[in-house]
Formats: structure tokens, sequence, C-alpha cells
């Protein structure tokens, strides 16, 4: 049995089938670099509620006991002496700018992290478009080449009694052979490419890997856009530069003062004295007021970091208006280069058919069949392959617009 047998029977299987809004759907919903891009988002927010939580008042239960006898610090006798207390503590910060400004970048990170899970969502749409269009190209071809085959084996049949009848030369049964298993060769190789094509739709879509899809015949409408907004990739490069900018405000109000207000109530118990409840209240402001060198340290640091932040923004600036000039050109001659390879088609097509008919007819010769044959495989071929890349040019502009 051929390998090409071999392989069709096991794409005979049951196979996972699904369209391709589908697998859009399962990667922008599920895929690995979207959890990824989840799991981040999650870890920023808890760090900003870390740094929120500086600021927030503050309640402690506390429980002391003590004991105490002979003389005091200061020579004085005293008797034995216990003491126990059961209470509250509480503290509050009144004024912290510096507190305040890194609670302010932390949450500038979270809005950074959720535009990149958008931008990790606009790419598992994108990866999942290219991937599904290349696969139903490499499903495309080898069916041209399966179709090629089988006329192949077709008229090395009918030549086959030609030959054992001496009404042809044993020559052209043998170029026949060749051409069948030149066929039967690059649909094994179009049938490998759709497997590990499949396989890999399959892992963006974390479903289960078999390598075996049935895929929805697609016809590729002009590109989605996006909802009003910033793309993604510019959002998170402003969220970095607004926290940058809170990180260097952070850094100059870091010498400025802080308020904190405190205070305790408890019950107390003294020996040789009636139990009672017992309160204090205060507040506190402190002022740094020479810290060497590390105030000026870290505003430098903090102003480089916001420079680099707006060389980072100016970049993706840039970075999207080039990808979406060279998305529109590279759509726009996808879409025509695909129409072409469709009329080419159609006219290979008929002139294979006319050529059939008189080679039939024993007025033209097998070279000029083979020569026709390969023709009409050929602008099949190359009609899938322009279908996979209109897909993947489509893909490349969807993802400038921000689609997901």
């Amino acid at each position: 049995m051929s390998p090409l047998v071999l392989l069709l029977a096991w794409l005979s299987a049951p196979s996972l089938a699904f369209t391709l809004d589908e697998a859009r759907d399962a990667a922008v919903e599920g895929s690995l670099s979207v959890e990824r891009a989840r799991a981040n988002v999650a870890a920023a927010e808890a760090d900003a509620l870390l740094a929120l939580a500086g600021g927030l008042p503050a309640i402690t239960a506390y429980g002391s006991a003590s004991t105490g006898a002979g003389l005091t610090s200061f020579g004085f006798p005293r008797p034995a002496q216990n003491q126990g207390a059961l209470g509250l503590r509480g503290s509050a910060v009144l004024l912290s700018p510096s507190l305040w400004a890194g609670a302010a970048a932390a949450r500038r990170s979270v809005e950074g992290q959720e535009a990149m899970l958008q931008w990790a969502m606009v790419e598992a749409r994108r990866q999942v478009t290219v991937t599904y269009t290349a696969a139903l190209g490499a499903q495309a071809r080898a069916e041209v080449w399966r179709r090629s085959a089988q006329d192949a084996q077709a008229a090395a049949d009918a030549t086959a009694s030609l030959v054992n009848a001496g009404l042809r030369p044993a020559s052209e049964l043998s170029r026949l052979r060749a051409e069948l298993a030149s066929a039967e060769a690059e649909a094994l190789a179009a049938e490998g490419d759709a497997i590990a094509l499949c396989a890999s739709l399959q892992g963006l879509m974390r479903a289960e890997i078999t390598g075996q899809c049935s895929l929805s015949p697609t016809t590729l409408g002009p590109p989605e856009a996006a909802e009003a907004g910033a793309h993604p990739a510019l959002i998170a490069a402003q969220a970095a530069l607004a926290a940058a900018e809170a990180q260097r405000t952070g850094a100059t109000l870091g010498l400025g003062p802080t308020v904190t207000a405190n205070g305790s109530v408890a019950r107390f118990q003294v020996t040789g004295v009636e139990p009672g409840v017992g309160w204090s209240a205060g507040v506190e402001a402190t002022q740094p007021l020479f810290v060497g060198g590390q105030g000026v340290a870290e505003r430098r640091g903090a102003q480089a970091a916001v420079d680099a932040a707006n060389v980072e923004l100016a970049q993706a600036e840039q970075d999207l208006e080039v990808a979406t000039a060279s998305a529109v050109a590279n759509h726009r001659a996808a879409a025509a280069s695909a129409e072409a390879r469709e009329v080419a088609l159609d006219a290979a097509g008929d002139a294979f058919a006319d050529v059939d008919a008189r080679y039939q007819a024993g007025l033209v010769s097998l070279t000029d069949w083979l020569d026709a044959r390969r023709a009409r495989d050929a602008a099949a071929v190359s009609l899938a392959l322009a279908e996979a890349g209109l897909g993947a040019a489509l893909a490349e502009l969807e993802a400038t617009t921000g689609v997901y």
C-alpha cells in the first residue's frame, strides 16, 4: 500500500469540525497567550491593591501582660505589680504624596496590562486567521494533486491496453506512471502540511491536538474594523508613560511630609487598682531633611524612565502607521492576485478540456496533454496559495485596527 493511501486512510478518521469564526472565538477566549495576559492583569491588580493598602486605615487587636517588683530604674522600691491589657490599636495615613503617586503608578500598570490582554486577543485572532486559511490552502492543494493522480492513473490504465496492443509506445506509459508518482508525492506533501497546520490551529484553540480537522470553506470579505478607540498597543504604551510620570511625581514628592494619625483603646487590669478602660490618640508628622543623594538619584532615574516611555510611545505610533500602510497595500495586492489566479484557473481548465478531447482523438501528442494538465494543476495550486495569502493579508490588516 502506498504512503498516500495510508495517509488518506488516517485522514478518513473522524475529525474536529469548526468554522473560522468558531476557531477565532475559541482562541480569543482561551489561547495560552491570552490566559497568560489575564494572569498578568490579575498580578498587576494585586500590586495596585498592595500599593494602595499602605494608605488605608489599619486596626489591630492586641493583648499584653506584665509583672515586676523590686527597685525602679531610679532606685525606689516598689511592690510586686501585675498588669494586663486587652484592646485595639488603629492608624491611618492622612497625608503621603509619595504613597499616592505609587498607587497611581500601579493603577496605570493595570491599565497597561489590560491593554496587553486586548493585544493578546488581537494577536490570537490574527494567528488563527492565518493558520486557518493556510490549512484550507493546504487541503485545496492536496485535493488538486489527488485529482491529478486520479487523472494520471486513468490515463495510464487506458494507455497500458494500447501499449499491449502495439498502438502506443511503451515510453508513454512510463511517462504517465512517472506523472502518477509525482502527483502522489505532491499530494502527500500537501496532506502533511495540512496536518501540521491543523495541529497548530488546535493548539491555538486549546482543543485536543490530533492533526485532523474538517474546515469549512470560507469566503473572505472586507476586513472588520475594531470599535472606536486607540489601538491596544498604543494604549499599553500610553499607560506605561503615565506610570513612569507617576513614578517621577512620587520621586519628587517623596521628600515631602507624611502625616499619620494613630490611636488605641484598651481595658487595663492592674494590681491594687480598679480595672478600667483607657484610650489615647495622636497625630505624627515627619519631614525628611537630608537623605544624601538618594532623592536626586531617584528623580533622575524616574525622569530617564519617562524619557524612555516617551520614545516607546513614539515608536509604537510609528510602527502602527508603517504596519497599517503595509497591510493595506498587501491586502489590495493579495485580493487582486486571488482574482487573477481564479481567472487563470478557469482558462487553464478550459484549455485542458480541449487538449484532452483532442488527445483522445489522437490529434495531439502525450506531451501536449501532459503540458496542459500541468498548467491546469499549477493554476489550481497557485489559486490555493493566493487565497491563503489573502487570508494572511486580511489577518494583518485587521490586526492593525485592533479588532478581536
